[in-house]
């Protein structure tokens, strides 16, 4: 049996179309579980029109402990998680279940969301895009990140490896965290026919959650030392990110060291190269002036995450906290 968990807050205005999408592929075989976290809208009223199973939070914990709760109260041995802002595409609940039959060992499984996100927008678009093309190049292989977003696992799996760090109190890097338990046992398979729309952040919201997800994921890091083979944290973006920070401070160093500008152009040559494989494929599936548009979005985020980086690494050091979710 399969238990879909969908952790919602304030998800009102997501989920008659995330419902829809679900209840279009119903199963005699699955069950739904919306675990709410204290909403303040009308979430509630709206899963009520559905056949959902409905578990209010006592308090607001956050997503991690909101999942928890419903795989403790879920009946069946596949846990699939969705985000409450997503939309599932057709298909993609029974691919689940044919996954699982059709490979009898396999205990954890991620999906991948569409370059079309559920908001328009060029930058949620770009965020799309740069998720799709960094993760579609694994598909059927190992990856080492979970996205609850579109992510099956085995209940037992799930409870071996001591669930989600309720630490986390937001969406932060607890998807990072749990992945790296379960690659300690377990491979995790990318399966690109399990798929969904996604609402990608738009500038404000890119920008704020790019700061505090990198300083969590770095201090994630100094802990495990363990990098990522696959999506947005994989090491290709990081050489790129380390391109575009030291150009920018080489940049307004040209003025007084003759020597500056020969760094910058090489430095600019090596992003350049590290980039290309994403910058290639929007320029195919949006074409060329987005493309332009992207690569100084890019740059910019570039010099925020290392930004972000130097600030992680110089707090841990003068932090007594080592839990994860303190940033």
């Amino acid at each position: 049996m399969i238990s879909i968990v969908i952790p919602t807050y304030n998800s009102s205005r997501f989920m008659p179309a995330l419902m829809d999408s679900v209840f279009k592929q119903v199963s005699d075989d699955m069950e739904v579980i919306i675990v709410d976290d204290c909403s303040t809208d009308d979430t509630i009223e709206i899963a009520k029109k559905y056949p959902t199973r409905i578990i209010q939070m006592e308090q607001n914990g956050g997503p991690a402990k909101s999942r928890n709760r419903a795989v403790d109260e879920a009946k069946g041995d596949i846990i699939f998680f969705l985000d409450s802002d997503v939309e599932v595409l057709d298909g993609t609940v029974q691919e689940v279940k044919e996954y699982f039959e059709k490979n009898p060992r396999a205990r954890c499984v991620i999906g991948i969301c569409s370059i079309e996100p559920l908001n328009k927008g060029f930058v949620p678009t770009y965020m799309a895009m740069f998720e799709y093309i960094h993760l579609i190049d694994q598909e059927y292989k190992k990856v080492s990140v979970f996205a609850p977003r579109c992510g099956a696992i085995k209940k037992e799996l799930f409870k071996s490896a001591g669930g989600y760090d309720e630490n986390y109190k937001g969406a932060d890097v607890e998807d990072f965290e749990l992945a790296r338990r379960i690659n300690k046992t377990d491979d995790i398979i990318l399966n690109p026919k399990m798929i969904v729309k996604h609402q990608f952040a738009d500038f404000k919201q890119v920008i704020k959650n790019y700061f505090k997800r990198t300083a969590m994921w770095v201090k994630l890091f100094i802990k495990e030392k363990k990098l990522d083979n696959a999506g947005p944290t994989a090491p290709s973006n990081g050489i790129a990110a380390i391109c575009a920070f030291l150009s920018f401070l080489i940049l307004l160093a040209i003025p007084v060291a003759g020597f500056a500008k020969l760094l910058f152009w090489t430095l600019i040559a090596i992003y350049l190269v590290s980039n290309f494989k994403w910058w290639n494929f929007m320029l195919r599936e949006a074409g060329f002036g987005f493309a332009v548009r992207a690569l100084p979005l890019n740059y910019f985020l570039g010099i925020e995450i290392i930004a972000s980086a130097l600030y992680a690494l110089i707090s841990y050091s003068f932090s007594k906290d080592d839990s994860l979710g303190g940033l």
